[in-house]
């Protein structure tokens, strides 16, 4: 009995050198660190429903009659970030991901194995009967630390998956936003001209009974109207569509057309003159954007893999206990011996040098294939931001050029027109051309603004944060 309690001992000793040789986990996140995460993306844990769902993010995500109330570009990011399909879906597979780290970092399931002879061994002290086992497997020193290693880098590389998400999902808001801020503009701007020259009717009609003016003013008044009742309706009819882009943007379910918003003046451009900003931008975006995160982690994760690859041509150790169950001795002289324990210890025997040649080359290839694709990013990256910032600025010098020189003198010359016109020093055509001079001058100032907000929710999304 005492040998059998021995054996036990060893075993268990074994077991316990080989537990805390091969396992590790001090670069797992800790708790805090995946709920500060989870905060930097929602505002709030969301525990272990779906963001939406729980009650206190419940009370961050903007209700639908929010939505419907009023245009807002803020509530609109708020319930885009919690609703969007697309980042919702990348959230949960990082999550998963997660999950998988558990998985990879524990020892195999212990085999518990019966055997019952047949016929039975005799022995001097007894039959043998049955036979009971137990085993553990532990994988070579450093296995179980690099799968989890991998197992982290891969969720790292899925989280930086759900920041650009987030980015391109912010973006794709204010871009429909401003968009939708520009028709609203623009239909305003055309129903004000429509107005004005109706308005003029009156005026040629008497002008014509008068004697002052020919048939053909109010023809060309007439034609002039049906243009820009044309052009009304081109943009009225665009708004569904418009509408229908923003709500997908945001995953917004409902079919009614949202609020049209008011689009304000912007502020000066971010972007100084001399190209400076453009390139500590660079700098920002080579360091924050996620798409770049992702492919060095990525680089990181196959390095991992590189390592763990190389160490498969380890064996594995396995470690069994083996009771024998013996019975009663044939000769009751002799008497009956104790039942037998046995320590095993197994190794596999990897043998196959060309299968594990080929995991370390294919590992090699990743890591190369992802250098070249973060060199690739790179320059598209810098490709894209030079040319968001281009657009920056140009739309930022076009909405100077139009608010501090065209528009105004535009109006100038159409409230000087329309006097002279009163006092018949001035033709219908004049009035006419000075108004679509206006029109079209108003029109492109919004338009103008416009595309410098979209220009800057473009460049935030590349560099990765906030431009200001």
């Amino acid at each position: 009995m005492e040998d059998t309690t021995s054996a036990i001992r060893t075993s268990v000793a074994i077991a316990t050198i080989l537990l805390t040789s091969l396992t590790g986990c001090g670069w797992m996140e800790s708790r805090d660190q995946i709920r500060m995460k989870v905060e930097s993306l929602y505002g709030a844990e969301p525990g272990a429903r779906a963001p939406s769902a729980s009650d206190t993010v419940a009370t961050i995500v903007p209700s639908d009659a929010q939505i419907r109330e009023r245009a807002n570009l803020t509530l609109y990011l708020r319930y885009g970030l919690h609703q969007n399909a697309r980042l919702r879906s990348r959230y949960h597979q990082w999550r998963a991901a997660l999950e998988r780290i558990a998985q990879v970092t524990t020892l195999p399931d212990p085999v518990f194995t019966f055997a019952q002879f047949v016929e039975e061994v005799q022995t001097r002290t007894g039959p043998q009967e049955r036979r009971y086992g137990l085993s553990q497997t532990f994988p070579w020193f450093g296995k179980l630390d690099l799968r989890g290693r991998v197992a982290s880098l891969e969720a790292e590389e899925l989280w930086q998956g759900v920041q650009s998400t987030r980015l391109e999902v912010t973006r794709d808001i204010a871009v429909a936003y401003y968009e939708y801020g520009y028709l609203s503009q623009a239909l305003r701007i055309t129903r004000e001209s429509l107005d004005l020259l109706q308005q003029l009717d009156p005026v040629v009609q008497r002008r014509i009974a008068s004697g002052t003016a020919g048939q053909e003013d109010l023809l060309r008044l007439q034609v002039e109207v049906g243009k820009l009742s044309n052009e009304l309706a081109s943009f009225e009819s665009v708004q569904a569509s418009l509408s229908s882009r923003l709500a997908s943007a945001m995953s917004w379910p409902e079919p009614e057309a949202l609020p049209l918003p008011e689009l304000r003046e912007p502020g000066p451009s971010p972007l100084a003159a001399d190209g400076q900003s453009v390139d500590a931008l660079v700098d920002r975006a080579t360091t924050l954007n996620p798409r770049l995160v992702r492919l060095r982690e990525s680089i990181r994760k196959n390095e991992r893999a590189r390592e763990l690859a190389g160490l498969a041509r380890w064996p594995d150790a396995t470690l069994g206990l083996d009771y024998f169950e013996t019975g009663s001795a044939l000769t009751p002289t002799l008497g009956s011996g104790d039942d037998p324990v046995a320590l095993r210890l197994m190794f596999n025997l990897p043998i196959w040098g060309k299968k594990y040649a080929a995991a370390e080359r294919e590992a090699d290839q990743q890591i190369d294939a992802n250098r070249f694709a973060l060199l690739d990013a790179s320059l598209v990256m810098r490709a894209d931001l030079e040319y968001a910032a281009f657009q920056l600025a140009d739309a930022a010098r076009q909405v100077s050029l139009y608010r501090d020189s065209l528009l105004p003198r535009a109006s100038e010359s159409l409230n000087v027109t329309r006097a002279s016109y009163r006092a018949g020093r001035a033709t219908l055509l004049d009035v006419i051309d000075s108004e679509r001079a206006r029109l079209q001058f108003e029109i492109a100032y919004w338009r103008a603004c416009r595309d410098q907000f979209q220009s800057h929710a473009r460049l935030e999304a590349i560099v990765g944060g906030e431009v200001r």
